[in-house]
């Protein structure tokens, strides 16, 4: 093998098929690989095993043959679609692919793996206001709709202390701990919090009842 990187002048599908053809034999087995292959042989050679799905699934699709980044999210949006279809958890699956690929890039034949920070996930929100009555909000994580948890602090005119009060406390109530601590920094003095009526210069915060005892971080 003349150079360590197989993949160094591939630019369009007709490339990586080329790359696939010629090394086929490398990457059915990869057994074979440390042997015929220079220092990175096991991320090259599952690379390589990974271009017997691609190639074919950007041909039959007519992807457009030199925007490979478009090509790979369309077939990992594409087997999120089945995953959704089979009833298996996409989340479990990329964390334990993440997993893999931190195993299969941390070996000594590789020295070490450069740190990877996990990508993040995507929390989209949608508000609906509606002056004359309660708003209405829509949440997705990863695409995925979730039951989101509204935690509304709008002090102002209209409001009155003892009902302010209960309000902040049936909140506090059903948080986690950790939007709990959240919340109680936006409750210290908020934002139009002058015009609470019959507040009398109450402390914000220092009436607020204890969280509830928890059994392994369970709330009772």
């Amino acid at each position: 093998m003349n150079s360590p990187d197989l993949f160094s002048t591939t630019r369009t599908i007709a490339d990586l098929a080329a790359v696939r053809d010629a090394h086929a034999p490398i990457a059915l087995d990869p057994a074979t690989a440390a042997t015929d292959m220079a220092p990175d042989h096991t991320s090259a050679t599952r690379a390589l095993s990974a271009l017997w799905a691609l190639v074919p699934y950007a041909e039959r699709t007519g992807a457009t043959p030199d925007d490979l980044e478009s090509v790979l999210a369309d077939l990992t949006a594409d087997l999120r679609h089945l995953a959704d279809r089979l009833g298996t958890d996409w989340h479990e699956i990329t964390r334990r692919a993440d997993g893999y690929f931190g195993d299969e890039t941390d070996g000594t034949d590789q020295g070490p793996a450069p740190a990877r920070r996990p990508a993040a996930p995507e929390l989209e929100v949608i508000v609906v206001r509606d002056p004359d009555g309660p708003s209405v909000i829509e949440a997705f994580l990863d695409g995925v709709p979730v039951r989101p948890t509204e935690y509304v602090i709008d002090a102002g005119a209209g409001w009155h202390w003892n009902d302010w009060t209960e309000a902040r406390d049936a909140n506090l109530a059903t948080a986690s701990p950790a939007t709990r601590a959240a919340l109680l920094s936006h409750y210290d003095n908020p934002p139009g919090g002058q015009y609470v009526e019959d507040r009398d210069d109450a402390p914000w915060i220092d009436s607020v009842p204890a969280p509830a005892a928890t059994v392994d971080g369970a709330a009772q």
